[in-house]
């Protein structure tokens, strides 16, 4: 008995020695980066969104059933959290999602990157110039800040006005990173942290033997696989790095008291676009995702101010083939070749695919030269993942570097290569595809461009990778497959949809903007006919969208050659770009993504159509009133009128009193004056937005 209870009790001092360290080097990471604490125990609940960046809600419970996020299974199995599917509209992409959850709005975004016909050159999702234009853009339509007023944002495409951003595109600021001091505060967190270091070099190492063994694997099996040589660099960056600093850079916030943290994990869409989302090589990049999540709900158990998780993804993903490898030539040079020369050419489907894969491997071989020449073919093909990937790590080293890097790369970010397309300009975001006929200042509708290319679009619904066109005819929408065309009321603004009241019905035309269908609806062939029809009504509404817009047909693998790794047997989509897991249109798990709140909390998905329909649930969720820590309320004014479709409780998340009752916050070396001043300042950053 002595000998179990001197046992216990230097378990119990081991772990007491542990928070402390863990508390006290934190901190000590916080003032080397001139943070000031932001709350205490006596303010209100904070909120913890983390999200994974293409983990769909099918994909997650493949997931969990296999092993692979240990975690999030405890969770689910205790009964502590509920998962819950819901809709995130078109398009299925991360910059349009994003702003929908943050702004309630996304006027204007129609994809990862898209054509501007005012000023006539092409936005890019992964560009800090164009996303800090569109987002200060939506912050004035909204007439809020964003749902991140006063905390921060991590790997983010949108700040949503939070205050601290890093390694977001449209938040990169100079407040992290001073001129001069970037390099030595990187220095001086890395001596800090040896341990994670020498992690780091092996998680790097193991990172590039998976690479490998997955290469070797789909060689040997001749199994689909996107190869770019340069990926395995990119797996260390987008995943091992990026994940140590966002995991870290939150569990600092947590402990300071950031009232609304919002952290992003993209490791799993990197991969899952080169080796589709079921594959191997895709899941085991979520062991290292779920192990991140682990440490933040560990470590919202030793805060003082109390945190409430919400764990979601912006989107899904499908398995796809890419059309390049399907047929006999890619869809761009297609659609550029028809609009110059009007020829009737229907593609045929290619049934070798490794002569295909070898014909491509040596076309690449070729094109290569010196570094220089490589890097501007990479950004000569806008439609492939170049700048999707390689943008946002460029973003990332001008975040890092200085506020005069950051300065220098607006000015290089904002020239833009002409396109080469004459006369038409196709851009491609996986699934779907839009095209803008070049110097033209507002959309055309589907007469005036039969009238520019007579048989044009009659081509691409002939086209076998395309499922259906949509295209603007005076105030209506056409939305035209193989056996019959819809047409679609407009829908004006971007307000919520979804939200008629019972005695509209289908009067409304937001609930039901099909006007008309000829002969077999092209919407027969999803999910849930209904609801696309709302959401590519919403879509195609937008000025913004291309002339033409394409969705890409889905079709069922004949063979294991044809099929993505891991995803034999289910339904897959054609993929416009060089993918093997891909989203942004409609049609499998890339529309339906998940998100798992505490079982406290009363949630209804059915209301929500789109991204946007969810941003009043969140807001009430982060502005809700003060109350203590722990404490059960009904919902506010405020959150009544918000959260249309929710009925709001605020949770009870699990705390540990033995751990958190010996630990308090190391004193930070600030006057009252100033502590007063952080408490006001998080004070007015909860409360709600339109008091």
């Amino acid at each position: 008995m002595t000998l179990d209870r001197y046992c216990r009790r230097a378990a119990r001092d081991m772990t007491r020695f542990a928070a402390w360290f863990f508390r006290g080097r934190y901190q000590l990471l916080a003032r080397v980066a001139g943070l000031q604490p932001q709350g205490d125990a006596r303010s209100p609940r904070g909120t913890l969104f983390i999200e994974v960046d293409g983990l769909g809600y099918g994909h997650l419970q493949r997931s969990l059933q296999r092993g692979y996020m240990p975690h999030l299974k405890r969770l689910i199995d205790k009964g502590e959290y509920r998962v819950y599917r819901w809709r995130c509209g078109l398009v299925a992409d991360t910059p349009p999602i994003q702003s929908g959850l943050m702004y309630g709005r996304r006027d204007g975004i129609v994809g990862f990157y898209w054509w501007s016909r005012l000023e006539q050159r092409r936005i890019v999702g992964a560009n800090p110039y164009d996303m800090r234009v569109v987002q200060q853009r939506l912050a004035a339509q909204a007439g809020s800040p964003g749902l991140l007023a006063g905390g921060s944002s991590y790997s983010n495409i949108m700040s949503g006005g939070a205050r601290w951003s890093v390694l977001t595109i449209a938040g990169a600021n100079p407040h992290w990173f001073h001129p001069g001091e970037g390099l030595l505060r990187a220095l001086a967190i890395l001596l800090l942290n040896p341990g994670k270091t020498i992690r780091f070099a092996f998680d790097s190492i193991w990172e590039v033997l998976q690479e490998m063994e997955d290469r070797a694997y789909v060689i040997a099996t001749d199994r689909p696989r996107i190869l770019e040589g340069a990926f395995p660099l990119v797996r260390i960056l987008l995943n091992v790095l990026a994940r140590e600093i966002v995991t870290a850079g939150t569990r600092v916030d947590m402990l300071r008291g950031v009232p609304v943290i919002y952290t992003c994990y993209i490791g799993y869409d990197v991969v899952g676009h080169h080796s589709g989302p079921l594959s191997r090589n895709a899941l085991r990049v979520l062991r290292g995702i779920d192990s991140a999540i682990g440490k933040l709900l560990e470590t919202a158990t030793w805060t003082e101010r109390p945190y409430d998780v919400i764990l979601l993804s912006d989107h899904g993903m499908s398995g796809c083939q890419p059309v390049a490898e399907a047929f006999d030539h890619n869809f761009e040079s297609w659609v550029e070749a028809w609009w110059r020369q009007g020829l009737q050419a229907e593609p045929q489907y290619q049934f070798d695919r490794r002569r295909v894969r070898r014909r491509m491997r040596r076309r690449i071989r070729r094109q290569r030269g010196t570094l220089l020449s490589r890097i501007a073919g990479g950004v000569a093909r806008h439609s492939s993942g170049w700048l999707r990937t390689w943008g946002r790590i460029g973003a990332w080293v001008l975040e890092i570097g200085s506020s005069g890097a950051i300065k220098l790369g607006e000015r290089f970010f904002e020239e833009e290569p002409e396109p080469r397309s004459p006369g038409v300009t196709v851009i491609s975001c996986g699934p779907l595809s839009q095209l803008w006929v070049r110097e033209v200042g507002q959309r055309l509708n589907l007469s005036e461009l039969e009238g520019l290319c007579p048989g044009f679009a009659q081509a691409l619904i002939d086209h076998p990778a395309v499922e259906c066109i949509i295209a603007r005819e005076g105030e209506e929408l056409l939305v035209r497959g193989r056996d019959g065309t819809a047409y679609l009321r407009l829908v004006e603004g971007d307000a919520p949809r979804g939200q008629a009241s019972p005695g509209q019905g289908s009067e409304d035309p937001a609930a039901n903007p099909v006007i008309r269908v000829e002969g077999q609806s092209p919407f027969c062939a999803f999910e849930e006919p209904d609801i696309v029809a709302r959401q590519v009504a919403s879509f195609a509404s937008m000025q913004a969208c291309g002339d033409l817009i394409c969705f890409a047909a889905t079709f069922q693998p004949d063979t294991l050659r044809d099929a993505t790794p891991g995803a034999s047997g289910e339904r897959h989509v054609y993929s416009f770009e060089q993918q093997l897991g891909t989203h942004a249109s409609a049609g499998g798990d890339q529309g339906y993504p998940f998100i798992m709140m505490h079982r406290s909390v009363s949630f209804d998905p059915s209301g929500i159509i789109e991204a946007s329909d969810l941003h009043p649930f969140l807001s009430a969720f982060v502005h809700r009133d003060a109350r203590p820590a722990g404490a059960m309320a009904a919902p506010s004014a405020v959150e009544t009128a918000q959260a249309t479709s929710v009925s709001q409780a605020v949770p009870r998340v699990p705390r540990r009193p033995s751990r958190a009752s010996h630990l308090r916050l190391l004193p930070f070396k600030q006057s009252e004056a100033k502590r007063s001043e952080g408490t006001a300042g998080t004070g007015r950053a909860l409360s709600p937005p339109h008091r």
